[in-house]
């Protein structure tokens, strides 16, 4: 039996912890960084600067105007996104589940998915929410819808879904919600 002497015991770490930082380069996702967007009023962290995208969504014989912030998960090719849109007083007196439950439709038939298990109510502080899984034929959605006075937002992760993005790092951006002062 061979003795392994002190410099090829040290070669064998060294190459063990490259495979270990290799490894985990490879598959651990990228680390979250909290951005603040005050003119939506709200904080979220995604894994680089999320890109700003504008579009109007017709609600009965209105237009509104939905801001998409979306960043890929560079390592899963998840995408997350954090959207916004501002219906002002057009909910006033509409009951806030309802509206989510209009929503959470929506969004089921926009994305050609169905759900995953049940939704499940959920709050930001006094405001409500819905949480729910989703599956089309190429991708899982994990998806928070909140309603905050006349402001629907929206938290989506798009992963395929033969490589569902990780379920920890899904949790930590939907946690990484939070409001702030709308400027």
């Amino acid at each position: 039996m061979e003795t392994v002497t002190t410099p090829k015991l040290m070669r064998l770490k060294s190459a063990l912890a490259l495979l270990a930082i290799l490894f985990l380069g490879c598959h651990a996702p990228a680390q979250l960084k909290p951005y603040d967007f005050p003119a939506d009023g709200f904080r979220a962290s995604f894994p680089s600067k999320p890109e700003l995208s504008k579009d109007t969504v017709p609600e009965g014989q209105l237009t509104f105007e939905i801001h998409y912030y979306i960043a890929t998960e560079p390592i899963s090719g998840a995408t997350l996104m954090a959207a916004v849109t501002d219906f002002g007083n057009h909910l006033d007196g509409r009951d806030p589940d309802g509206v989510l439950q209009g929503a959470e439709n929506g969004a089921l038939a926009n994305s050609k998915s169905h759900l995953v298990g049940a939704h499940k109510q959920i709050f930001l502080g006094a405001n409500h929410g819905v949480a729910f899984e989703a599956e089309s034929d190429e991708a899982h959605l994990s998806i928070r819808l909140y309603l905050v006075g006349g402001m629907l937002y929206q938290e989506v992760v798009v992963s395929p879904k033969s490589k569902k993005y990780d379920t920890a790092a899904t949790q930590r951006f939907l946690d990484s919600f939070q409001l702030i002062a709308r400027q």
